[in-house]
């Protein structure tokens, strides 16, 4: 770990920091409409189902961002792209704010959507570039820790201005950060050498074809990663939709102060993410993964037997495993973007880890409605599926640890293991 910010130059860390902060501020405004769902069932006078089927809007337009900013990424460049998101999300954040109705909310949050799916690709395929391949993990882990920071902030602004301002002013306040973090990355954030050094080639094609990620040569790894997303994704999202209003309905604690127990699932969220990173590195993709989808597939029942029988005698440490283990967000940047050539790396990553959101965007609504049938516990416990299928399922995706991305060739004639064959950096 020493070796990892001993080797960084001044402008790689600050790539990365405006990486960071870019991703921190677009997850806490793609997690405060879960601290305001109550409010917006009184205020627009809509069912659950209704108001939760926003989150579905949202999760398709992730796949949305992903699919056309992940391929404009590939031929403008991946900052410019950052500065797009990052002013997108601030913009139709505090927008949502001035919603009157359920439909405005909706189109504001799918437009946050957009933003948020388009700026995972960008920052993942620069963070990629830019690092060596012993250290790619754990500088993507220090990243992806600013998804699990955000949904801390999250729940801090929710705790903090929710009682002072009211669900619009939530909204106001948790825009400024973003304009913040646009100068920052204007000023401060490098383009990658790698797609500098390939641009002429991209653009010389005029367009990245989304359809190449289906032909033969990159099928398998499309099909098989896209489907770790879906798992992974299907799991996150039905649990932290639901868990501010799980909280507060089983243990009757107010919103309010069911956000402060999810800051511990943040705070848990981001040791889990470097451990991830370090483990990665270290001991590979597909192992690391396993081991903590296992882990999730565990903590899922453990969690809601410790809500249901022990109350809050027990809820902060079993918060903070929770949370441990969705470190494994923090493996998708540098696996996805190791098994894809330039020209297709954020194309193919946006697509695969923004397709896998937007495929489960029925959970939440489907979950809302099984509440009142089998009871709000076994509802969210059905997250645990999704999370042991994808234990066993990593194994088929290629081992891809130590990955040299500029010996990946370009040319697109044959497999994708062929490909890839030979780029593998062999461990001292």
């Amino acid at each position: 770990m020493s070796g990892f910010w001993r080797s960084a130059s001044r402008s790689q860390w600050f790539t990365l920091t405006g990486s960071w902060a870019s991703w921190l501020f677009d997850a806490m405004d793609a997690g405060l409409y879960a601290f305001v769902i109550a409010f917006l069932v009184k205020d627009f006078g809509n069912t659950l189902p209704e108001v939760v089927g926003v989150v579905s809007i949202f999760l398709i337009a992730t796949a949305v961002g992903g699919v056309l900013l992940g391929n404009l990424c590939d031929r403008i460049g991946r900052k410019k792209t950052i500065l797009f998101s990052v002013f997108c999300y601030g913009l139709f954040t505090l927008l949502a704010g001035t919603a009157q109705n359920l439909t405005q909310m909706a189109v504001y949050r799918f437009l946050v959507g957009i933003a948020v799916g388009g700026l995972w690709p960008a920052a993942a395929a620069l963070i990629s570039e830019l690092w060596a391949p012993e250290h790619r993990a754990k500088a993507i882990a220090f990243m992806q820790t600013g998804w699990a920071g955000g949904n801390l902030l999250a729940a801090l602004f929710a705790m903090l201005f929710l009682p002072v301002f009211g669900w619009r002013g939530l909204f106001y306040v948790a825009s400024i950060p973003a304009w913040i973090t646009f100068i920052y990355v204007l000023f401060a954030v490098q383009e990658s050498p790698i797609w500098l050094k390939n641009r002429h080639q991209t653009m010389k094609r005029n367009n990245v074809e989304f359809f190449e990620l289906f032909k033969p040569q990159f099928l398998k790894t499309t099909l098989i990663g896209l489907l770790v997303s879906i798992l992974g994704m299907f799991g996150y999202w039905i649990l932290f939709t639901f868990l501010p209003t799980y909280l507060d309905k089983t243990l009757k604690l107010g919103i309010a102060k069911s956000a402060s127990f999810l800051v511990w699932t943040g705070l848990g969220a981001i040791v889990g993410y470097i451990f991830f990173g370090v483990l990665s590195d270290r001991y590979g993709r597909r192992p690391i993964f396993s081991l903590f989808f296992a882990g999730m597939a565990a903590m899922v029942p453990i969690f809601t037997w410790t809500v249901t029988s022990h109350g809050i005698t027990y809820l902060v440490p079993a918060s903070l495993f929770l949370g441990f283990f969705t470190g494994y967000f923090s493996g998708y940047g540098a696996w996805y973007s190791e098994l894809y050539p330039t020209r297709l790396r954020a194309t193919a990553s946006g697509f695969l880890f923004n397709a896998g959101r937007a495929a489960i965007f029925i959970g939440p609504v489907v979950v809302a409605k099984l509440i009142p049938v089998v009871g709000f516990t076994m509802a969210i416990s059905t997250a645990a599926v999704g999370y042991f299928l994808a234990a066993f399922l990593v194994f088929i995706l290629q081992e891809t640890k130590g990955r040299d991305l500029t010996a990946i060739p370009e040319s697109n004639d044959q497999p994708a293991d062929a490909l890839l064959a030979g780029t593998l950096i062999k461990e001292n």
